[in-house]
């Protein structure tokens, strides 16, 4: 055995040449499994220095997830080197840890690939759902805004708390509440679109307008003065209502300002908050 005091003619005198071979082959297994340790090392190294950044969303109060762009970049380039390296002869000696570093970036992909799509679903029915015309029409999509809701908050200001993406994606059911929101989104979204598919269906004309259109007028009932700027696309030739100081439609109006007077007033109050029902007066 070798020790400080071990001079080359000893090792020499040991007839090693015999195993030359041998020693050749073994030298270049431990070389290529500490180039696979170090390359794993250097991606667990990447991961320490990646944050994730958050920017506050109008007045809500809550933060939401900032540009991923960077770190999806990352971690698809790191999925495929980790994959390659599965796939490696030398990786025996360190597949545990191998696997657990892969399992660790499939779960960082898909809470991101979730985390986003809840978000972006959240920050479009968040505006709809504050109304409160919208929710009293459709309570049962309501009520499960507000869970969702009350889950995302916590989900965000809980994020916030650690900016280092890998401690953020490590805790505990991050990925299954990720889930149940976006099973209960994807409800909410379907029960949204059978309510303006009702309205639309009540009020044919409605269909020349957006989602997002409808959706401004019927977010705000009490004032039938939201309707206005919509209501060329409804009616070919009417280019705006004149209204009292009591809110009745006294007159229509063409884009050429010519006025003509109703015979009798439409008073959207006695509509009780359906537009489509004092709109097809109009017609």
């Amino acid at each position: 055995m070798p020790h400080d005091s071990t001079t080359l003619m000893d090792v020499m005198q040991l007839g090693l040449e015999k195993y030359l071979e041998d020693l050749n082959h073994i030298s270049s297994q431990a070389s290529k499994e500490y180039a696979l340790e170090k390359a794993l090392s250097k991606m667990e190294e990447d991961w320490d220095k990646v944050n994730f950044t958050y920017t506050c969303y109008k007045d809500t109060g809550i933060n939401i997830l900032a540009a991923v762009d960077d770190i999806q970049v990352l971690l698809e380039d790191h999925i495929v080197k980790t994959t390659t390296m599965k796939g490696s002869p030398f990786i025996a000696s360190f597949e545990k840890e191998i696997s657990a570093w892969e399992s660790k970036l499939w779960l960082m992909h898909n809470i991101l690939e979730s985390w986003l799509r809840v978000q972006m679903a959240w920050l479009y029915l968040q505006p709809i759902f504050s109304s409160e015309d919208i929710h009293n029409q459709i309570p049962e999509q309501g009520k499960m805004f507000e869970v969702v809701d009350t889950n995302w908050r916590l989900i965000m200001r809980e994020s916030v708390k650690g900016a280092n993406a890998m401690q953020v994606i490590s805790r505990p059911q991050m990925l299954d509440k990720l889930r149940e929101a976006e099973s209960l989104l994807d409800d909410i979204q379907k029960g949204l679109n059978e309510y303006l598919e009702k309205k639309r269906l009540f009020f044919p004309r409605f269909f020349f307008l957006s989602n997002d259109e409808l959706l401004e007028i019927l977010s705000e009932t009490k004032d039938p003065l939201r309707v206005q700027p919509h209501l060329k696309k409804c009616f070919e030739g009417i280019s705006q209502l004149t209204f009292s100081a009591d809110k009745e439609i006294t007159h229509i109006e063409s884009a050429e300002g010519e006025k003509v007077k109703l015979v009798a007033r439409i008073s959207p109050a006695k509509a009780k908050d359906l537009v489509e029902k004092w709109l097809y007066e109009v017609k």
